[in-house]
């Protein structure tokens, strides 16, 4: 019945402030820093800087020189979360003596999820480095431009109470706006949440902030990625950014692959963006490359690939989306072969072992799935949490639990982040240790209270244990935070149904269909449900929806036939004699 859930117009707000911010700036601009970049700069040309970790970006605007800096900030994700002062203490020496090496030891994620960097070291991430460049003044106006195309009451509402949370804001007089937009003073600035289409047109000097993730999610915060098509075409939105910002100061680009937010498929359109933003001409290559990638994500099948490249800097993402296709015709052996051409060419590709290990898994084939994380951790040169993490998996699947469960009890040692929280708290609930998975989701959830998956574990552990209320309470914070998790509105609508709250579960049941339809038994306890409330007929059609999509439920065979009996006796006693 149960599985365990696994682990993702023009405003006139702004304007009077843009004026004063951008041309504050635009007075202090011969004083730019002239110091190298850190490493993670992969591309530069005429003020346009493409980094691979989006915390990077904030480093650029340090050493370029940007002051009381306006940034607009495309991104799934607001990437201005608090940082402590104690960090913000240390982080100001570093920048005083140009210590850039160090401060990027210190702030990009490789550092912890390759065992070098304890966690509690770092000075910020790819997550909140925005943060301290508005305590320190680099930035003063931050606007979020999120990739939902609108924001009605609900998104802003949920947007709020995100921010509120992120920045330990203390009743924030936030601002609500007639194009949607909302704004908030912040530190020593403002932050404003809009979205692209009501981004006015700004003065000269203002920073472009692009997370190429923007692309691949709805809207803002879910970890949910679109699939099939994109919402936001890349090339039209490089023609607006060149719109709203006609003459900025600096542009960062960031692809973020590491962090888990962009799909390696979509690594090729960081280039794209940057090679439209410094010449004005999107690259006809990197459009027939997404035509392809589109195509094979509508139909999950492999396609005839584009011609090759002539431009070398996208031959790394054609070597990996041959892989891919490579992948999806079930032959790995080839498919590795173009993705060590592709790790070769370009570092970022590396990730594509641990993808393609996944995917083995998935697909059943775990020798390939093992071999593919060894050359992950060869090209690497060692070991990640990530590649930890998958072969935590991987022992999962092979019945190794002991060494699954160690293994993943030194990752969460290492770094008690929910991920691995949660990866621990799995093979806990595999190996049937209830009590110790549920601490594993409750230290989730003390620091996380909005994880939808640690709440959803909790109550299928709290089940397990006998603990019904519990986990009633659990699933419905579950569907809470997240409407379409199909599998917590069905296990609520299973334990409603158990306690005979019938109208409850009827409810959570039918929204488990409607996410997810082809669950077969969803469809059966829908049944038992409308035959306990009298409603035989219906219950029929629910357990042959059963049985069609799997003909060996057992239980469904036997409520088909209480409805088909039930039904039978109704009609008889409508046509009985009077």
């Amino acid at each position: 019945m149960h599985r365990l859930y696994k682990h993702f117009s023009s405003p006139h707000f702004v304007i009077a402030l843009l004026v004063t911010t951008v041309c504050a700036w635009a007075g202090d601009r011969s004083s730019q820093s002239v110091h190298p970049l850190p490493p993670d700069v992969v591309r530069q040309t005429n003020g346009v800087y493409l980094v691979e970790n989006h915390s990077t970006a904030g480093m650029v605007w340090h050493l370029t020189g940007q002051r009381g800096a306006t940034v607009v900030h495309l991104d799934a994700h607001d990437d201005c979360r608090f940082v402590a002062d104690d960090k913000l203490e240390r982080l100001t020496p570093l920048w005083k003596t140009d210590d850039t090496d160090e401060i990027f030891r210190l702030s990009d994620l490789s550092y912890v999820s390759g065992f070098k960097v304890r966690p509690e070291e770092t000075l910020f991430d790819l997550g909140n480095f925005i943060y301290p460049c508005m305590a320190d003044g680099t930035v003063s106006l931050f606007i979020w431009v999120v990739p939902d195309l609108s924001l009605n009451d609900g998104s802003r509402a949920r947007l709020k109470g995100h921010l509120v949370s992120a920045l330990r804001l203390e009743a924030p007089p936030f601002t609500d706006h007639e194009d949607g937009s909302f704004s908030f003073p912040l530190l020593k600035g403002k932050m404003v949440v809009t979205t692209l289409t009501t981004m006015p047109i700004l003065p000269p000097g203002a920073i472009l902030d692009l997370d190429v993730d923007f692309f691949a999610f709805p809207r803002a915060l879910t970890d949910i990625h679109l699939e099939g098509d994109l919402q936001w075409d890349p090339e039209s939105v490089c023609e607006r950014l060149a719109e709203i910002a006609p003459n900025p100061s600096l542009t960062t680009i960031s692809a973020s692959v590491y962090g888990g937010y962009l799909p390696l498929m979509f690594r090729f359109l960081a280039d794209a963006c940057f090679d439209r933003l410094v010449s004005g001409t999107y690259p006809a290559y990197a459009r027939r490359h997404l035509e392809t990638v589109l195509a094979m994500r509508r139909t999950a099948a492999a396609v005839p690939l584009p011609p090759a490249p002539t431009d070398a800097i996208y031959e790394p993402a054609y070597q990996h989306l041959a892989g891919l296709l490579k992948l999806i015709e079930c032959k790995p052996t080839e498919a590795f072969a173009h993705m060590e051409k592709a790790s070769s060419l370009s570092p970022v590709f590396r990730k594509a072992w641990l993808d393609s290990a996944e995917a083995l898994r998935y697909m059943g084939d775990l020798e390939a799935a093992g071999e593919s994380i060894r050359r992950f951790e060869r090209d690497t040169g060692h070991a990640t949490t990530e590649s930890q993490t998958e072969r935590v998996h991987l022992l999962r699947l092979l019945d190794r639990f002991d060494e699954a469960e160690r293994m993943a009890r030194e990752l969460t040692d290492w770094n008690p982040d929910p991920h691995l929280l949660l990866l621990h708290g799995g093979v806990l609930a595999q190996m049937k240790r209830y009590a110790e998975a549920s601490e594993a989701y409750r230290r989730v959830i003390a620091v996380h209270p909005q994880d939808h998956l640690a709440a959803y574990n909790l109550a299928y552990v709290c089940e397990q244990q006998g603990h019904i209320d519990e986990a009633i309470a659990y699933y419905r914070t579950a569907v809470a935070l997240r409407d379409d998790l199909a599998a917590a509105h069905e296990n609520l609508g299973y334990l409603l149904m158990r306690q005979r709250e019938f109208t409850d579960a009827e409810t959570h049941l039918r929204r488990a269909i409607e996410v997810n339809p082809g669950k077969a038994t969803a469809w059966g306890n829908l049944g038992f449900v409308l035959l306990e409330t009298g409603r035989p007929a219906d219950a029929v059609s629910c357990f042959q929806k059963a049985v069609e999509i799997a003909p060996n439920l057992t239980k469904a065979r036997e409520g088909l036939a209480a409805a088909l009996k039930a039904t039978t006796r109704a009609t008889a006693r409508e046509v009985a004699p009077r």
